[in-house]
Parts: C-alpha cells; sequence; structure tokens
C-alpha cells in the first residue's frame, strides 16, 4: 500500500512537471502579453515604456524569457526525478525533488505575488499545490522507512 502511495504521488510530481514545461513555454510564447499584465501591476504602461526605455525594456523582456526556458528545465528535471521514484523509490531522489519542487514553485508563486499578475498568481498556485499533493502522499512511507546512517 504505501509503495503504491509512493508512486501515485511520483507519477503526480510528474505530470507536474509536463505542467511546468507548459507554464515555461507560456512564458516564451506570450511574454509581450506578460509584460503588460505585469506593468498594468505596478501602474506603468508596457507599451510606454517599451518607447522610451527601449534597451532596458528589450533586457526586462529576454530575462521574462528565460525564466520560460529555465521552467522547461527545471520541468524537465522534476520529470526525471518523478520517474526515477516511481522505478527505485529512494529517499534521496525524493528529498532533491521535494526541495527543487518546492523552491521553484514558490519562487514563481511570489514574484507573481510581487507582480499583480493574476493570470500567473493561479497557474502557479496550481502548479505549486498540485506538488505539495504529489509530495504529501508519499511522505508517511520515506518518514516510517528505516534507512542506514553513514
Amino acid at each position: 500500500m504505501n509503495i503504491q502511495r509512493v508512486k501515485q504521488g511520483a507519477r503526480i510530481t510528474l505530470y507536474n512537471g509536463i505542467y511546468m514545461i507548459l507554464i515555461g513555454i507560456f512564458f516564451i510564447l506570450f511574454a509581450r502579453l506578460n509584460m503588460k499584465i505585469n506593468f498594468e501591476g505596478i501602474s506603468q504602461l508596457w507599451g510606454f515604456f517599451t518607447r522610451y526605455n527601449t534597451g532596458i525594456a528589450f533586457m526586462i523582456y529576454i530575462l521574462h524569457i528565460s525564466i520560460g526556458v529555465l521552467l522547461i528545465s527545471q520541468g524537465m528535471l522534476i520529470i526525471y526525478l518523478s520517474d526515477f521514484i516511481i522505478k527505485r523509490k529512494e529517499k534521496m531522489t525524493w528529498v532533491m525533488l521535494f526541495l527543487s519542487g518546492i523552491i521553484s514553485w514558490a519562487g514563481i508563486l511570489i514574484a507573481s505575488i510581487l507582480l499583480k499578475n493574476i493570470l500567473l498568481i493561479s497557474l502557479t498556485s496550481l502548479g505549486w499545490i498540485t506538488f505539495l499533493i504529489g509530495m504529501i502522499i508519499p511522505i508517511k512511507y520515506y518518514i516510517e522507512k528505516n534507512y542506514k546512517e553513514y
């Protein structure tokens, strides 16, 4: 029963990794839309900003695209670690998945909240909650399992 819970949690995080890749693609494909929404949150107009501060606007635009690329790579890491857990159920892999997922989802969520971007807040909240569910389901197995200490 506990091993099935580990596999179930790993499958949830595997799908969560796919979701993170899709959000990364969203960041890249809809960067201009996100910039407009982000700048409305800080009471500025993206068009006005791009007209008078083209160099800085381009850097912010490229930064947004690079965040999308990092989300895609983080999603790939989550998928790989989740698949590894499904096959081997090792505690250290679970810990690495837990730390990498919590840090990345929480970071994206905090940045979205600070930018007051409702669209990104809702997308990242969904990702963060599903990741937490995928981590909480197998936690009992890893806490009860006795491992050798070196």
